[in-house]
């Protein structure tokens, strides 16, 4: 879980936690009546609600970084066909000096002109504000979330009706855009060839009929269950929506873990019996090491190496963006430089069995296992890095100097 409120204070309409994405549907009645169930649609409480997070400005100035893009990570589909990355890109040297092909500016405005979808995947480590809302869906969600922008036009579809193998969370940013849900939805669908395998006849046969019809608007904010059916088209020109993908962890994950452990077992690197003359005999003896080693495997599965294991590994299941600040980063190096709360205002809450860092801006909830250490800091009003790092030795440095960086980041403390 990420502890990072990036740019406190840039936007007009700040998004620095997952209530204020779907505001104003409280938490608690997302969860309890629409994650994991049925899509909601929260119409815009104020237009410019997500202004600051993306533009046609904002957009512009990533696609001029050319030498960010690839066939892969900028795509053009029209009327529901992808366009061949020869037709609008070019060859070029990439940035670890490898041939690659890059958008051409030209060919591809050309394309857009005919109505062409413009995708732009991969964009949330790429401005403040896509890395501030990725991190407050990853931080409530406990999952990774990862974000692609869809540019596209009056009447030209760029997608047939489809379910994606992760939670939708879009945001709406210009223009208008239809969107149909389907009472078709796959149980658990994830990313994994026996979903992505499906062709279009098994997609239309499974969709069922149109659910709900909606049009989404500047500011309007769509939630769709991973597995539902849906399709989108643009019904005013120039539109732009974005969504954060997010994938969260599953008992697939759990059996990946379970194999290490299993491998170390010298029981699960045991022959099985020899083969048997009589047949009930061999399968009897084959039962009997399969029974023997799923006794082995439950020992395995409930042990607290696992447990920690997985503990461990979703405390890390998230994508790490930014982090410098410079010149400060390069200037502080001795554990003697201090630091000071910037504000009086700071405190500690508890609620609910959850742990928050109180300021005017409201409650960011803190992330289990660096509690201590940000109510320590908040208690201090001023210490070193030294004092920091002897009151919690057990933190890794690594781990130390992000807490640092977060807070800092977040305008908490500051040089002292």
């Amino acid at each position: 879980m990420s502890f990072s409120l990036l740019y406190m204070g840039r936007m007009k309409h700040r998004i620095e936690t997952f209530a204020d994405i779907i505001h104003p549907v409280s938490e608690e009645e997302f969860f309890a009546e629409y994650y994991d169930r049925k899509p909601l649609h929260v119409p815009a409480p104020d237009p410019d609600k997500f202004a600051e997070i993306m533009s046609w400005q904002k957009l512009s100035h990533i696609l001029n970084m050319t030498a960010a893009w690839s066939d892969n990570s900028l795509q053009l589909y029209l009327d529901r066909k992808k366009v061949a990355p020869a037709d609008y890109c070019r060859e070029e040297i990439d940035r670890d000096n490898r041939p690659s092909l890059q958008p051409d500016a030209e060919r591809v405005k050309g394309w857009l002109r005919r109505g062409a979808s413009l995708v732009v995947n991969y964009i949330d480590t790429l401005t403040p504000e896509m890395a501030a809302v990725a991190d407050a869906i990853e931080g409530r969600l406990g999952g990774k979330s990862q974000s692609n922008l869809y540019c596209s036009w009056q009447q030209h579809q760029a997608f047939d009706t489809h379910m994606d193998t992760h939670d939708v969370f879009a945001l709406h940013i210009a223009g208008e855009k239809d969107w149909r849900l389907y009472e078709g939805r796959l149980d658990n669908a994830i990313a994994h060839d026996m979903f992505k395998s499906l062709d279009h006849e098994f997609h239309q046969k499974n969709c069922g009929e149109v659910q709900t019809a909606l049009t989404l608007r500047p500011g309007d904010f769509l939630y769709i269950p991973r597995g539902q059916y849906h399709d989108a088209l643009a019904s005013s020109d120039a539109c732009i929506h974005l969504t954060f993908g997010v994938t969260r962890i599953i008992g697939y994950d759990l059996l990946n873990m379970v194999f290490n452990h299993a491998m170390a077992d010298s029981g699960f690197r045991t022959n099985f019996p020899l083969p048997n003359a009589d047949p009930a005999a061999d399968r009897g003896a084959v039962r009997q090491h399969i029974e023997t080693l799923a006794d082995r495997l439950v020992d395995i599965v409930r042990s607290d190496a696992v447990l920690d294991d997985m503990v461990r590994y979703r405390e890390a299941f998230k994508y790490w963006r930014g982090g410098f600040d410079l010149p400060g980063d390069a200037i502080a190096e001795t554990a003697a430089v201090g630091f000071a709360l910037t504000s009086d205002d700071f405190s500690i809450v508890r609620a609910n069995g959850r742990t928050g860092l109180k300021s005017p801006r409201g409650v960011l909830p803190i992330p289990a296992g660096i509690e201590d250490a940000v109510t320590w800091v908040v208690g201090r009003q001023r210490f070193t890095r030294a004092e920091l790092a002897a009151a919690f030795s057990d933190m890794s440095d690594a781990g130390r100097e992000k807490l640092l960086a977060d807070l800092s980041s977040m305008r908490v403390i500051g040089p002292g």
